[in-house]
């Protein structure tokens, strides 16, 4: 495995130099969207950006940095394909390899996926760049990335799942997180209500001893 984590650690390091050009990477995005009249649709494949690089884009830096990415997903995809045939040799297979498979394919549904902490590519997106366009496009290279990681290192059978699962987990923790807002809002305002007279409100008023008028 010493050859695959050379390859991984090489590639770690242009998507070192990609995520600080994330910017420039939506912005061409924005423009080849543009161009092809895709404005309403999200980035949802590999396939996508190559037909944005080749038929839209409008400038070299841009070109640039659609290069450098599908050279990164061309490298990932080097590294499953020598981990798969590690595999192969010793008569096993890997659940969670199918899934960095799936990740990587060029025509692959890859807009639902979304890559969370330690990850921060999500949060220099904005909401609706995140939510709408662009949150899936930028997770792919994350998310195969510690999927090959853990493999090269021969961990666990699965680290992440897949972008349907990705989808329904997210919704599943959101409907969790408002849940407990909700009851921690209710128990507040209960709370709120005792100390302002709520549970002796149906008492009479409190009157010194003494001097009782009859």
């Amino acid at each position: 495995m010493t050859d695959v984590r050379e390859q991984i650690l090489s590639v770690e390091q242009k998507y070192k130099l990609f995520k600080q050009q994330q910017f420039i990477f939506i912005t061409a995005l924005e423009r080849s969207r543009e161009h092809a009249r895709d404005k309403t649709e999200p980035v949802s494949t590999v396939t996508q950006v190559q037909r944005y690089m080749n038929h839209h884009c409008s400038n070299s830096t841009d070109r640039r940095i659609f290069s450098l990415f599908l050279e990164i997903i061309s490298d990932l995809e080097g590294i499953l394909k020598h981990l798969e045939s590690s595999l192969s040799s010793k008569n096993t297979s890997s659940e969670g390899l199918n899934t960095c498979r799936e990740i990587l394919s060029l025509n692959s549904n890859i807009s639902q996926l979304r890559a969370h902490y330690p990850h921060n590519e999500i949060n220099r997106l904005s909401c609706d760049e995140a939510r709408n366009f662009y949150g899936g496009i930028v997770s792919v290279i994350p998310l195969a990335l510690d999927l090959l990681n853990t493999y090269s290192r021969g961990g666990a059978q699965r680290v992440t799942p897949t972008a349907t699962e990705t989808s329904q987990q997210t919704v599943a923790k959101n409907t969790e997180m408002v849940e407990g807002l909700d009851k921690d809002t209710s128990n507040k305002l209960s709370r709120y209500k005792e100390g302002a007279g709520g549970w002796h409100a149906g008492k009479p008023a409190w009157k010194p001893p003494g001097n009782t008028r009859r």
